[in-house]
């Protein structure tokens, strides 16, 4: 008897696709609420504004490998990795609010045809605004 797996499959074969772990994550996520800040000019003034958006989430710190290709005068900076559910739809250089801390997303990992968006923030200098 043999058993068969996906290794059993020569590439040419394979689907491709890859499973929606959206379900498995939610297992794991927790509820989490952001203020997303934007910044307008109103009468010649700064506006700041927050928008809050609850979603479901983990964050967890940069891993040493992700850390590592940063440019060096980064790497002494918090660096935060956030898996998300869908509902949370940021784009990179806008600035949220997490629990008393302000960051800025540097990068987005969009895979939502799998479920899940995944995020690398930094602490951002308060006050410095979008």
């Amino acid at each position: 008897m043999t058993i068969k797996d996906a290794s059993s499959l020569p590439l040419s074969q394979q689907t491709g696709n890859l499973p929606n772990v959206g379900s498995a994550l939610l297992n794991w996520f927790q509820p989490m609420t952001f203020k997303i800040l934007t910044k307008t000019v109103e009468n010649f003034r700064d506006v700041e504004t927050a928008l809050v958006v609850v979603f479901q989430g983990v964050m967890q710190p940069l891993s040493d490998e992700d850390l590592r290709i940063k440019p060096s005068g980064e790497r002494s900076w918090i660096w935060q990795n956030l898996h998300s559910d869908t509902s949370l739809e940021m784009e990179t250089d806008d600035v949220v609010e997490y629990q008393g801390i302000q960051y800025r997303v540097k990068t987005k990992g969009n895979y939502a045809m799998y479920g899940y968006y995944n995020y690398h923030l930094v602490e951002d200098f308060e006050g410095s605004g979008p």
